[in-house]
């Protein structure tokens, strides 16, 4: 579950990872797996298959009165419900928006399950103090690669500085490669500038698929491609390759000498 939850701070701050990002939805599902594992062995070996037992634990392995068995319930519940949901028909009935807001919900899991495993290792009787250091180890890297994405991300939020006539000014391009893209923050929105056949095209950077950032991908076939699932899109047009109805907003953009304008209205 850690690997799973860092993998989108860790992509943003070190752009080999996206390649990674395909496979999170796998690794959550399998997490989930595992989870189901976990508690089969826990009702089999330690509580009979009777749930009455999950409340009958020793006073220090509570928190709050609760029993740390319970915050594993929780978490476990929450995990079943986005297996459940990772389809991509669920994503295309609820959008991605409404899709993407169901499972942030993995960071209250987590939370849980820091709670479910501190309050069992710091309770009464103790138990071994390894997997606990393990443990605190891990979910501090965890808090690190999000603190610092964001901090990456605040960063790039500045706002854009706008020229008399209406233009928002975006900065200068001219070092960006061939067939790449990178992300600005202007007219409210971040907005991914992409460079194909020596010219400047700039896109919404959300891909509507689950909200990727198109600025973090490769030009591939004529078209800018998502770095999380591989969604594509037309630098010029925001369509998608013929067949395929996914779409995202185009903005215009105005070169005066080496600075790069954007005219803040979609075509």
């Amino acid at each position: 579950l850690s690997a799973a939850i860092s993998l989108g701070p860790l992509a943003r701050l070190w752009r080999p990872a996206t390649h990674f990002i395909y496979n999170r939805r796998h690794l959550g599902v399998t997490t989930w797996g595992l989870a189901v594992f976990h508690a089969a062995c826990v009702m089999h070996y330690g509580n009979s298959w009777k749930p009455a037992n999950l409340l009958e634990v020793l006073p220090g392995q509570k928190l709050l009165g609760v029993p740390f068995t319970l915050f594993g319930v929780a978490a476990l519940l929450i995990l079943t419900v986005m297996a459940l949901t990772s389809w991509d028909y669920f994503l295309h009935a609820w959008g991605a928006p409404g899709w993407k807001r169901l499972h942030m919900a993995v960071y209250v899991a987590y939370g849980f399950v820091a709670i479910h495993f501190l309050a069992r290792f710091l309770g009464d009787p103790p138990v071994a103090r390894r997997p606990l250091a393990a443990f605190i180890v891990v979910a501090a890297v965890v808090a690190v690669l999000h603190v610092a994405a964001a901090i990456k991300e605040a960063r790039g939020d500045r706002p854009a500085l706008t020229a008399g006539d209406g233009l928002i000014l975006l900065g200068t391009f001219t070092e960006l490669p061939e067939g790449r893209a990178t992300t600005v923050h202007a007219n409210g929105e971040r907005i991914a500038i992409v460079r194909k056949d020596g010219a400047l095209y700039a896109l919404s950077n959300v891909c509507p698929h689950q909200n990727g950032p198109l600025g973090e991908g490769l030009v591939r076939d004529g078209y800018l491609e998502c770095p999380w699932h591989g969604y594509q899109f037309d630098p010029k047009t925001g369509l998608g390759p013929p067949g395929f109805s996914d779409s995202v907003p185009t903005y215009e953009l105005v070169t005066k000498g080496r600075q790069t304008y954007l005219r803040p209205r979609t075509r």
